[in-house]
């Protein structure tokens, strides 16, 4: 039985870093066309275009609440710095992935780390 939900799990980390995986790619796409069509944004105001047009119409939080939780959540906390756009995409993958369907707890990986090979940390 053990082995059984040891496999399950296995299987479920695989999951969510596949879907971190896709989310990360999405929204630097998105972050890249922003750029091109709004070349002014920059900081809060971009991260916000790209996480409202990520979210389309009649999200369960808007950008501007999800840019917020986002620096509640990496700014303060281990040392002040800040807002990056890494932030954002991790609280927002996070948040989505909480949100589908099956009622979850947490995560079995460290969405985090998916992010961060694939948004620079410079953005």
């Amino acid at each position: 039985m053990k082995s059984l939900a040891r496999k399950l799990g296995v299987f479920v980390a695989h999951a969510e870093r596949r879907y971190a995986r896709r989310a990360s790619r999405q929204l630097l796409e998105l972050y890249w066309r922003q750029q091109r069509e709004r070349p002014e944004l920059k900081g809060r105001p971009l991260y916000e275009a790209i996480i409202a047009r990520h979210l389309g119409s009649n999200p369960p939080l808007s950008a501007v609440q999800i840019v917020r939780r986002a620096e509640e959540s990496f700014v303060d906390w281990p040392r002040d710095r800040p807002l990056k756009f890494r932030d954002v995409v991790h609280y927002q993958i996070f948040d989505e992935y909480m949100r589908q369907g099956e009622v979850r707890i947490g995560t079995r990986s460290n969405i985090g780390v998916v992010v961060a090979r694939i948004i620079p940390d410079d953005l």
